[in-house]
């Protein structure tokens, strides 16, 4: 199920109390899902920390993975406006890489909890999971296809399957890493995601990558 056609999703503007009363589930079912994940949540446990009956949760969603899919909803539109402020037609295909992977990681940063739970074995959040590395994945096949266009990707690198390696690696990456943010530091982690995507794994010539030595990017060397 694409998240972006679940109906559930696409609201009208609600009145100003029934307005609140939704933030407050969202806040609360966030809050516990942090604690606890999806799996040991329930409705009635989301609408008793909000403060509402249990009736009043079901009168804004159908259950508890509704409510969790709305909070994903919200975080990836945050995440695209970001990619987005970020973009620049001007920017070199390799500039472009590091700077998407800079902006996910510090969206990993904003908002560690949800990346715990989305990317965690809770079998009620793989659907969502799934829509989001759909979501990512499309972003990516498409600039891959606009830098092959432009002749700075190599035409031996199918866009779509790069883009499903590209989101798998985050998502385990980032979910790793989500556990412990002290395993290895921010700076690290997004030249590690960048270097992957531009030149592989291949060794820089003054030999092996430590956490302590960034490697050279060259962005006319793209995966040959």
């Amino acid at each position: 199920m694409d998240v972006r056609n679940d109906d559930s999703l696409v609201q009208p503007p609600f009145p100003p109390r029934r307005a609140r009363t939704r933030q407050r589930l969202l806040a609360a079912g966030e809050s516990l899902f942090a604690d606890r994940g999806l799996h040991g949540v329930t409705s009635h446990d989301i609408a008793a920390s909000a403060g509402v009956a249990a009736g009043t949760f079901y009168n804004h969603f159908p259950d508890k993975v509704h409510l969790f899919r709305e909070i994903a909803e919200q975080a990836l539109q945050e995440l695209d406006r970001r990619l987005e402020l970020g973009s620049d037609p001007k920017r070199s295909f390799s500039d472009d890489v590091r700077q998407h992977a800079t902006a996910l990681v510090h969206f990993a940063i904003d908002h560690r909890d949800l990346m715990r739970i989305l990317f965690s074995p809770d079998t009620d959040a793989a659907a969502v999971q799934a829509d989001v590395l759909a979501r990512l994945a499309e972003r990516i096949e498409e600039a891959r296809r606009e830098a092959q266009h432009r002749g700075e990707s190599s035409p031996r690198i199918h866009p779509a399957v790069l883009a499903q390696a590209v989101v798998g690696m985050w998502s385990r990456v980032l979910a790793w890493w989500a556990e412990d943010p002290e395993r290895v530091s921010a700076e690290v982690l997004i030249e590690t995601l960048t270097q992957i995507q531009l030149t592989g794994t291949r060794p820089a010539p003054s030999g092996p990558v430590s956490d302590s030595t960034k490697p050279e990017t060259n962005g006319n060397d793209l995966n040959d």
